[in-house]
């Protein structure tokens, strides 16, 4: 199995069902920092995310670190990154600095991904639909604008 095919694999477990999850979504585990989901577009074969936390800055502000991109291909059953942007407290911005081509950026991004999605996974994070009726206080997903 190849890198986006595992990636594909770790967010299955992590969204069971993508088809079914909402807009954006915090999915909540202890001893964690919460892990917030936004579906940013759905189309037919592919579906594009967006995967971070937010930190509290020192000025009031939150940071989104790291921010990822994710595509996923249905039908192919493979999950990439589009773009990853760490901001401050995970900085890795200095792979261009470090002379890397756009190839090794965009596997380093991928390998990020698969790290990250196998750490959530082991810390607990699980992004589930609602259930009509359901207790959203038990529910591991719910709307960001209830925060």
């Amino acid at each position: 199995m190849d890198l986006y095919d595992g990636n594909y694999v770790l967010l299955e477990r992590l969204v069971p069902d993508l088809d079914a999850v909402g807009p954006v979504g915090v999915s909540r585990a202890a001893g964690s920092p919460d892990l917030h989901l936004r579906v940013l577009e759905r189309c037919r074969y592919t579906t594009t995310l967006s995967l971070t936390y937010y930190f509290d800055a020192p000025d009031g502000r939150e940071i989104a670190d790291p921010d990822l991109r994710i595509r996923v291909y249905h039908d192919l059953r493979v999950v990439e990154t589009m773009a990853c942007r760490r901001n401050g407290y995970l900085a890795a911005e200095l792979m261009a600095g470090e002379g890397k081509g756009a190839l090794d950026c965009r596997w380093d991004s991928n390998r990020f991904l698969e790290k990250w999605l196998e750490y959530s996974l082991v810390q607990g994070h699980c992004f589930r639909a609602r259930q009509p009726g359901g207790d959203p206080t038990t529910a591991r997903e719910e709307s960001l604008e209830t925060l």
